[in-house]
């Protein structure tokens, strides 16, 4: 056999699977130090581009709507334009993170699924079957507390094509402002720190105090949302993803917002009665590390290991592209390390 026979069958091993929080350092080009401050600069850049659009896109649509905010707060839940604003300003996070991270971060085309997840891909299929459980209960909890809690300008909303449109711009726009929130705080975090750090705590717990800062919350709605940064964080490096995390804030978020339509103070923050870490703590415990269970089941992982994967990297090796492995055993462990 001839050296171009043996270099055409040579055997070339595929990477070695990483943890969520390690997943840049699948190659040696994509685990450079800078690559994680391109990526944050360019996020920048589209950020400050899409403050520029955006409201101009608002605009044109209350002109073709004749319609117009309730108040400069942007705060009424009734209001498809409030809602417009309130949530799509948010959600405009999603392309600008995943076009920063497709420009930025130099990962090829079988690594770009890589900030979605492990399997360098979304996986609907994970937030199918787990929204079959966490969507009933986290319903039921909002429910159950809004009615155990009534807000003092508890009303039933009249019915308008306005109210029609606002039940339509909650359904659609707050899955985007969930998944904006999951890739800012939690994935370009974990990433970031992971690109330069081996523990995924650095990720998970930095980025607590800017997710409280962005919510302006009395001291009870600050312990809640602290609490669930953490848990999130946790979840998004346990299950190899940002998916679960993703399918928990919406969750959250959108019934929320539904039964908001009831109360028009309802997305005005602070003010939170003790009475409501009761209702909102021991299910988010309950579903984060139900969710880690039926992983750990699901995968055969033990209950504090993380799912590792390698994107698609294992196609691109299959078809003879060089990615060389820029991480020594160690990284193949998936554990909380220090």
């Amino acid at each position: 056999m001839s050296s171009i026979d043996i270099g055409r069958h040579r055997q070339i091993d595929p990477p070695a699977p990483l943890p969520y929080h390690r997943i840049a350092h699948l190659t040696a080009t994509t685990g450079k130090w800078w690559r994680p401050l391109v990526v944050i600069l360019l996020g920048a850049v589209l950020l400050a581009g899409a403050f520029v659009i955006y409201p101009i896109l608002v605009t044109l649509a209350g002109v073709l709507l004749n319609m117009a905010p309730t108040t400069s707060a942007f705060d009424d839940p009734r209001n498809p334009m409030d809602l417009m604003v309130a949530l799509g300003s948010v959600a405009v996070g999603v392309p600008v993170i995943l076009f920063a991270f497709r420009w930025g971060s130099g990962r090829h085309r079988s690594m770009r699924g890589t900030v979605h997840s492990v399997r360098g891909r979304f996986r609907w299929h994970l937030v199918a079957r787990a929204g079959l459980v966490v969507f009933p209960i986290v319903a039921l909890v909002n429910l159950v507390s809004f009615l155990v809690m009534p807000p003092p300008d508890l009303s039933a909303p009249p019915a308008s094509w306005s109210l029609v449109l606002a039940y339509v711009v909650i359904l659609v726009l707050t899955p985007l402002q969930c998944a904006a929130e999951e890739y800012v705080y939690r994935a370009l975090p974990l990433q970031t720190f992971g690109t330069w750090l081996r523990s995924p705590l650095w990720g998970i717990i930095l980025p607590v105090p800017l997710f409280m800062v962005a919510h302006e919350y009395g001291w009870v709605g600050q312990i809640d949302i602290a609490t669930f940064a953490v848990c999130m964080g946790i979840l998004t490096w346990k299950t190899g993803g940002i998916e679960c995390a993703i399918l928990l804030h919406t969750a959250h978020n959108l019934t929320l917002l539904l039964l908001g339509t009831w109360s028009p103070s309802s997305m005005k923050q602070g003010g939170e009665e003790p009475l409501t870490l009761l209702f909102s703590l021991p299910p988010l415990f309950v579903l984060t590390f139900g969710l880690m269970w039926w992983i750990s089941r699901r995968e055969k992982l033990a209950f504090w290991e993380a799912l590792r994967g390698s994107g698609h990297l294992e196609t691109a090796r299959a078809s003879g592209r060089s990615c060389p492995n820029a991480v020594d055993g160690r990284e193949q462990r998936g554990e909380i390390y220090g």
